[in-house]
């Protein structure tokens, strides 16, 4: 599977995010003590457990085919994987939208 958005596409929005300061969200961090968000990690590390339950899916699929599993076990990992790539598609289609709309923005 390719990957949902490219990781050049990612660290060059988050590189050019991170030139801005003095927003609310640096305020927020330095008033509240957490630990402040990496928005590019959050994305690769869904993108990752996106990744990873789409192949335990296939395992469990091709465990069904020779018998291993039983019906309703594939049945279940092909629901969860299928939902799952719909959430993907969805969140990668909202990322070109917004993505989209910016590059529109008068400077």
């Amino acid at each position: 599977m390719d990957k949902l958005i490219s990781t050049g596409f990612v660290n060059n929005a988050y590189g050019s995010s991170t030139k801005l300061t003095g927003g609310p969200a640096e305020l927020g961090a330095a008033a509240t003590g957490e630990p402040r968000v990496n928005f590019a990690e959050m994305v690769q590390q869904a993108a990752q457990e996106s990744v990873q339950t789409i192949r335990e899916a296939e395992q469990v699929q091709q465990a069904g085919l020779t018998g291993d599993v039983s019906a309703q076990q594939v049945v279940e990992a092909t629901l969860e994987m299928e939902s799952t790539l719909r959430l993907a598609v969805s969140v990668r289609d909202r990322l070109v939208e917004a993505y989209q709309q910016i590059m529109q923005m008068p400077i």
